[in-house]
């Protein structure tokens, strides 16, 4: 698994707990710190999510699963 898909993966775990609320970004961002990535790699996954309409990325560093949007990790 490439880098990139490993960010992917582990964002999509989080964001599977997280239910159809708005999320403060912080909420998603510590965990994924502490698991090692930086903050680059996390806004990438976050904006091919945003593109691929999974999330929505809000105002106020927050973010949304959209309705309906099956979150799949590749593990």
């Amino acid at each position: 698994m490439n880098r990139y898909d490993e960010v992917r993966t582990d964002l999509i775990d989080i964001l599977q707990g997280l239910g159809a609320e708005a999320t403060s970004l912080y909420a998603v961002g510590v965990p994924m710190v502490e698991q090692g990535f930086n903050q680059d790699e996390i806004l990438n996954a976050l904006m091919a999510l945003d593109r691929e309409k999974v999330i929505e990325l809000l105002p106020g560093n927050r973010l949304r699963v959209l309705p309906g949007q099956k979150l799949e990790s590749k593990r």
